[in-house]
């Protein structure tokens, strides 16, 4: 007697595949999911490793995270260029000329690394009226190219 197949649907990426029954009860029992592929499985396990956010600050983070990924990818991507040492923030406000820490502004989220350098008052300006023509664009300087990301 052969093995008993039946089809199942992957939880990560809803691909049918195949697997035996013997298996199948085999994840069930201990509560799992199934999933077609190690990467699936990985994913599902990442995605299960997130720990709900606790603080108000926190909150607030995850909720702005998932409603603006493009945004969120962008400050990650500027934030990982800045830690490598391939983006060096100005330390001159590029509005208002005041050697600050400063900010990098987005004015374009599609575009991580077209960018500003404001001082926070600055940036608080630039946000609220929504002001344009004083970015410049890093990606050469970062090695960043758009079609592989």
């Amino acid at each position: 007697m052969g093995k008993q197949i039946k089809k199942v649907v992957c939880a990560v990426c809803d691909l049918e595949f195949e697997k035996e029954i013997r298996r199948i009860k085999q994840t069930e029992k201990l509560g799992k999911k199934h999933t077609c592929s190690r990467s699936c499985a990985s994913r599902l396990t990442n995605d299960q490793r997130i720990a709900p956010p606790t603080t108000a600050n926190a909150k607030h983070t995850r909720r702005d995270k998932d409603k603006n990924p493009e945004r969120a990818k962008a400050r990650q991507l500027v934030r990982q260029a800045i830690k490598t040492g391939k983006l060096i923030p100005s330390p001159i406000c590029q509005y208002c000329y005041k050697e600050c820490k400063t900010e990098g502004h987005h004015p374009e989220h599609s575009q991580p690394f077209l960018l500003v350098w404001l001082c926070k008052s600055c940036h608080a300006t630039f946000d609220k009226h929504k002001i344009f023509g004083f970015e410049k664009d890093y990606s050469e300087e970062v090695g960043y190219d758009k079609e592989n990301h």
